[in-house]
């Protein structure tokens, strides 16, 4: 079974909707894309656990430590910084600039509870480090039972 439409059925608001799409070579976009499966987000990050620490490894090429914020609340790191794409041509022009420029801002939810007063950063051929002492998990205490007579 074909689904298909004869002309009578082609109405006119879904011709006109057809007709503005055709004409309109740039299609509205969102201002920011949305993050998806395979999508680009900056920076890039890998989380791994190393004996008693989380080492968060953050590809950010062309900057300083100091150009960086980084703070931890709960189980989400967050890194915040501006990107400069570097100096203006003088005299002439870019023919192709891939690299984005501006603030940016990445969250990171963190697999375990981290104690972020002993963090510590290096930053080294482009990539930021993070390394994050795990919290001690909340070891057993040991209640004395007194046996009351009664």
């Amino acid at each position: 079974m074909t689904n298909r439409m004869n002309f009578e059925e082609w109405s006119s608001a879904e011709d006109s909707q057809w007709e503005q799409r055709e004409r309109n070579p740039v299609r509205q976009r969102p201002a920011r894309p949305v993050a998806r499966r395979g999508a680009r987000v900056f920076p890039s990050v890998i989380v791994s656990t190393v004996e008693n620490r989380l080492i968060v490894r953050a590809e950010v090429p062309g900057m300083k430590l100091e150009d960086f914020d980084v703070t931890v609340s709960g189980d989400t790191l967050t890194i915040e910084g501006v990107r400069s794409t570097g100096v203006e041509v003088e005299g002439g022009w870019y023919h192709r600039q891939e690299r984005e420029s501006g603030r940016f801002s990445r969250a990171v939810r963190l697999p375990t509870e981290v104690d972020g007063d002993k963090a510590e950063a290096s930053y080294t051929a482009g990539v930021l480090a993070i390394s994050l002492p795990l919290r001690e998990p909340a070891k057993p205490k040991e209640i004395p039972i007194r046996v009351v007579e009664g």
